[in-house]
């Protein structure tokens, strides 16, 4: 398939890169202009950012679909309470321009990384994370992607948000499942969070019966890392 890779040079999103290309995908990453990534067999890189509509009907052009994982980041990823170095409307105002070009360009599908807790999913919560999320930068990050998703969810696209839980980058897992509920212990890692990204693209119908919704909160159970 020809995928678009939005966010690729992060934690997940090099995952994608690497997984797709063993799937025998063609990738195409908007990137930002800094970015140290490179064009290799299979991988075309386009540097801008998503404001640029007519750099983003370039990377559209003929996809069959977007993956994104675009997430805020903090200066100190290891301390919650590290300053945000993003907006705090970053991912719903990057799935507004995605949506759009999405659209102008015809291409049918969309999975993007969300988070378990966010939306409909926060009264099943655990106390540790209900904790972070009214002390740090993560609860905007939560706020924000409930709207992406909404916006998503009003686009008319065929798409899906997974909602993973604790990202780690321990080994992948022999399975993965989608959970009604988590504990503080609970988690998943990044190449798996890729992994079912990449996989939810080869369901003929979306949502697929196993998913319960179209934001599906997908974990490995209980690990670290």
């Amino acid at each position: 398939m020809k995928l678009v890779i939005l966010g690729a040079t992060g934690g997940v999103g090099s995952h994608l890169v690497t997984q797709g290309l063993a799937r025998g995908h063609a990738l195409t990453l908007l990137v930002r202009p800094q970015s140290s990534a490179a064009e290799r067999p299979g991988v075309r890189i386009l540097r801008g950012g998503l404001e640029d509509a007519a750099l983003v009907d370039r990377a559209l052009e003929g996809a069959e679909a977007v993956l994104s994982c675009i997430g805020m980041q903090r200066r100190n990823p290891a301390n919650p309470w590290s300053e945000s170095l993003s907006p705090p409307d970053l991912t719903s105002a990057t799935a507004r321009l995605i949506v759009d070009g999405m659209k102008r360009q015809r291409v049918p599908r969309l999975v993007a990384v969300s988070a378990a807790g966010v939306g409909d999913s926060a009264a099943r919560l655990n106390l540790v994370m209900r904790f972070f999320l009214a002390t740090t930068m993560i609860g905007t990050a939560y706020r924000d992607l409930a709207r992406m998703e909404e916006i998503y969810a009003a686009s008319g696209l065929d798409w899906v948000a997974p909602r993973p839980t604790r990202l780690t980058n321990a080994a992948p897992a022999k399975a993965l499942e989608v959970v009604e509920s988590f504990g503080a212990a609970d988690a998943i890692c990044r190449a798996d969070v890729a992994r079912w990204m990449l996989e939810a693209l080869e369901q003929p119908t979306w949502p697929a019966p196993s998913w319960g919704g179209r934001t599906p909160q997908i974990s490995s159970g209980t690990g670290a890392g």
